[in-house]
C-alpha cells in the first residue's frame, strides 16, 4: 500500500490537515480543499524564524498567512476588512502555529516518538474523500492525486508529521486526572442560577457640561502628535490579470471532465431527504412553587407536556385532522400555521431523536410522542427520497464550468509569470503588459492603513506585498482566487505629522478632547453610584431614577447561559455569582457600565450518574488542554526562537 501511495501525493492537502491539528490549540482552525488553494508567489525568501535551529521558511509562512486570510474572508464575507486582519492579528497567528508545529516535532524526536508505515497507511485509508460507500477506493484516490498533480513524498511525510504531533499531544495529556471533588464543584457551579436586576449605560452616556478650550486642544495635540501622523504612502503600478477574461479561450476535454467527476464524487452526493410535519409540545419552565423542589417542578412540567401530546395523538388516531390539530396545539408557531408542515429537509438537519424516529417510519406513518430537547413531538412522515449520487450526465455542465474556471486561472497565472519575467529584465512593467495585450494601472497614494482601490478590491495580499517592495522593484506574481497581479512601486512619500493649523487635524483633536471629557463624566458618575450601592446606602431603583435610566430584570440563568438582555458577558456573570441575594455590585466592561442587584439565587439540584460521567469526561479534556497549553508555553520559554520581524 505504502509503495503504491508513493506514486501520488499532495502538499496542499496535507498541510491543511496538519494545520487543523496545530491550530486547534491556538484557537484557529481552517480546512480548505479549494482548487489551487490560496498559495501566492511573493518576493520573500530565506527564513522568517528559527526554532532551536530549525527554519520556518518565508514561503511556508506566506502560504499559512494567506490561507488564514482566505479562511476568515470566507467566514466574514462582506464584513472582512484590513482592520479585521489587524484585530485578529493573523500574521502572528500564522507564525505561532508554525512555531508550535516545529516545537512539537522537535520534542517528539527528543522523546523518540515514531510513526510506522502502517499508521500512515491507515490514516490515508480513513480519509472520507478517498472512500466510496464508506470503503477506501484506490481509483478515487489515484484520480484525486492525478488531478491535483500531488507530490508523493510530501503527502506521506506530512501525514507522518501530523500523527507525530497527535502522539506528542497525547503523551502530555495521558496522565491528567480529575478528582471527585473537582467534578462535584464543577457541577455545583455550572448548575447554580441567579436572577438579577440591572441598569446599563455606555461609557460616554453622561456628557460633560464643560466646554473644550483652545488650550486643551493644543495640549492634546502636543501629547498625542503621533496619533495624527500621516504614515508612509506609496504609489503602485500594477497589472491585473483577471482569469474570467480567458474563460472563452478554454477547451475542456472529456477525460478532464471524467477525472474531475471521480475526484470530487462526494460533492455530487445528494443526502436522503424527508418531507414531514410535526406538532410540538414544549415543556414550560417550572413555575415558582414553594411546595416543590426545582427537580420536582421540572418533572411535573414534563409529565404535563407528555399528557397533552398523548391526548392529541389519541384524537389523530381516532381520525381527527393532523393539520388542524397542529394549528391549534403546536408550540412551534412557524410550522403550526402550516398545519405542522416542515417542508423537505436533508438527513442530518434535525436533532438526533427526531431523525432516529423518522428513520424507523414509512410515508404516511404518525409517531408516538418523541422527546427531544425542544419538548415532545408527534411526527408525520409524508415522503422519503433516498440518498443518491448524481450521474455525470446530470452534472456535466457544472463540472465544465468548474474546470473552465480552474483552467482560466491557470492561464492567468502563466501570463502573470511571462509579464514578470519580461518586466524584471528591464523594469518596464507597462511594456510587458502591452506585449500581453493588457494595460498597466496606477494606484493613488496609499498607506498601510488607508488603501481603498476599487480596481483591486479587498485583497490584503496585494498591499502586504506592495509595502515590502523597494522603489521600481518588480514583484513576483501574486495570485488570488479571482486574479493575478504583478506590482511595481513608482512613488513614495515619507511619513509626516501635519500642523495643528490644519482644519481637519484641529477638528479631530477637539473631538478627542470632548470624548475624554464625556468618558470622565460617565466614569465619575459610575464610581459614585457604584460606591453608594456597595455601601448599601441606596437601592438600585433609587439610583436608576436619579440617573434617568431604566431598571431591567433577567430570568434565572447559570454560568454557561447567555444573560438575556445583556449577552454572554463573563465579567457580569462573575460579579453576579459572587454576590449574595439582595446585594448590589458594579461592573465596567466592553465600553459599558453595569449596576447589578441580585434578586434571587437557586442552588444546583441533584445530579445523575450519566451527567457526572459526561462532566468528568469534559473536565478531563479541558484540564488536559490546560496542562498541554502550559507545557507548550514552558517549551517556548526554554527554546531558542529567533524571528525576523522585517518579513512579517
Amino acid at each position: 500500500m505504502l509503495s503504491a501511495i508513493r506514486n501520488h501525493a499532495d502538499s496542499w492537502l496535507i498541510k491543511t490537515i496538519l494545520w487543523l491539528i496545530v491550530f486547534a490549540f491556538i484557537g484557529t482552525i481552517f480546512y480548505s480543499w479549494g482548487m489551487g488553494g490560496a498559495s501566492t508567489s511573493g518576493s520573500g525568501s530565506g527564513a522568517v524564524a528559527t526554532v532551536d535551529g530549525a527554519k520556518i521558511s518565508a514561503v511556508e509562512y506566506e502560504r499559512t498567512f494567506n490561507n488564514l486570510i482566505n479562511f476568515y474572508r470566507e467566514q466574514f464575507r462582506s464584513q472582512f476588512s484590513e482592520d479585521l486582519i489587524q484585530k485578529l492579528d493573523l500574521k502572528h497567528q500564522a507564525l505561532d502555529a508554525l512555531i508550535q508545529k516545529k516545537l512539537l516535532l522537535l520534542e517528539a524526536d527528543k522523546q523518540n516518538l515514531r510513526v510506522s508505515d502502517s499508521e500512515v497507511v491507515s490514516r490515508i485509508r480513513n480519509f472520507d474523500a478517498f472512500k466510496k460507500d464508506k470503503v477506501f477506493d484506490q481509483n478515487l484516490y489515484d484520480g484525486f492525486l492525478r488531478y491535483r498533480r500531488l507530490t508523493p513524498s510530501e503527502f506521506e511525510e506530512s501525514q507522518r508529521e501530523a500523527l507525530l504531533i497527535e502522539k506528542m499531544e497525547g503523551f502530555i495529556k495521558t496522565n491528567v486526572k480529575v478528582s471527585e471533588n473537582e467534578v462535584d464543584k464543577a457541577f455545583e457551579q455550572e448548575n447554580e442560577k441567579v436572577k438579577i436586576n440591572y441598569v446599563m449605560f455606555p461609557h460616554d452616556h453622561f456628557k460633560s457640561s464643560k466646554k473644550v478650550t483652545e488650550e486643551e486642544i493644543r495640549s492634546f495635540y502636543e501629547r498625542n502628535k503621533k496619533r495624527f501622523e500621516i504614515p508612509e504612502q506609496i504609489k503602485v503600478e500594477f497589472v491585473k490579470i483577471t482569469s474570467k477574461n480567458y474563460e472563452g479561450e478554454i477547451d475542456i476535454r472529456d477525460e478532464d471532465i471524467e477525472d474531475y467527476y471521480k475526484t470530487k464524487i462526494a460533492d455530487f452526493r445528494v443526502p436522503k431527504q424527508f418531507t414531514a410535519a410535526h406538532i410540538l409540545f414544549t415543556i414550560e419552565p417550572p413555575k415558582d412553587d414553594s411546595k416543590l423542589s426545582a427537580e420536582e417542578a421540572a418533572k411535573e412540567a414534563e409529565e404535563a407536556a407528555k399528557k397533552e401530546a398523548d391526548e392529541v395523538l389519541k384524537k389523530i388516531r381516532s381520525g381527527a385532522d393532523f393539520g388542524e390539530l397542529a394549528k391549534k396545539h403546536s408550540d412551534d408557531p412557524t410550522s403550526g400555521e402550516k398545519g405542522g408542515g416542515l417542508g423537505e429537509f436533508p438527513k442530518g438537519m434535525m436533532v438526533d431523536e427526531f431523525e432516529a424516529t423518522l428513520e424507523k417510519m414509512k410515508p404516511g406513518d404518525i409517531s408516538d410522542p418523541v422527546r427531544t430537547s425542544f419538548g415532545f413531538h408527534i411526527i408525520r412522515l409524508d415522503e422519503v427520497k433516498e440518498g443518491r449520487t448524481k450521474p455525470l450526465e446530470e452534472v456535466k455542465e457544472t463540472v465544465v464550468q468548474k474546470l473552465t474556471h480552474t483552467k482560466s486561472r491557470q492561464k492567468a497565472r502563466r501570463i502573470a509569470k511571462h509579464i514578470h519575467r519580461s518586466a524584471k529584465e528591464n523594469r518596464k512593467l507597462a511594456q510587458a503588459a502591452t506585449d500581453n495585450q493588457l494595460e498597466v494601472q496606477v494606484t493613488p497614494l496609499i498607506s498601510r492603513n488607508s488603501h481603498v482601490v476599487p480596481e483591486i478590491g479587498l485583497v490584503p495580499e496585494f498591499f502586504n506585498l506592495a509595502f515590502t517592495l523597494e522603489d521600481n522593484q518588480v514583484s513576483e506574481p501574486l495570485h488570488t482566487f479571482e486574479a493575478s497581479f504583478v506590482l511595481k512601486v513608482v512613488g513614495r512619500e515619507k511619513p509626516y505629522i501635519p500642523e495643528l493649523s490644519d482644519a481637519d487635524v484641529k477638528k479631530l483633536a477637539e473631538e478627542k478632547v470632548q470624548e475624554e471629557k464625556d468618558l470622565a463624566s460617565s466614569s465619575k458618575k459610575f464610581e459614585d453610584v457604584g460606591k453608594e450601592l456597595g455601601q448599601g446606602s441606596t437601592n438600585l431603583d433609587s439610583v436608576a431614577k436619579k440617573l434617568g435610566l431604566e431598571v431591567k430584570s433577567t430570568p434565572l440563568f447559570n454560568r454557561s447561559d447567555s444573560i438575556p438582555g445583556i449577552g454572554n458577558v463573563q465579567e457580569v456573570k462573575a460579579a453576579a455569582f459572587e454576590l449574595e441575594k439582595g446585594k448590589s455590585g458594579s461592573v465596567s466592561v466592553r465600553n459599558k457600565y453595569y449596576l447589578l442587584q441580585i434578586q434571587d439565587r437557586e442552588k444546583a439540584g441533584a445530579s445523575d450518574p450519566e451527567t457526572l460521567r459526561n462532566l468528568t469526561a469534559r473536565l478531563q479534556i479541558e484540564k488536559g488542554n490546560i496542562v498541554f497549553q502550559e507545557w507548550m508555553e514552558n517549551l517556548k520559554e526554554t527554546s531558542e526562537i529567533l524571528i525576523d520581524k522585517t518579513q512579517l
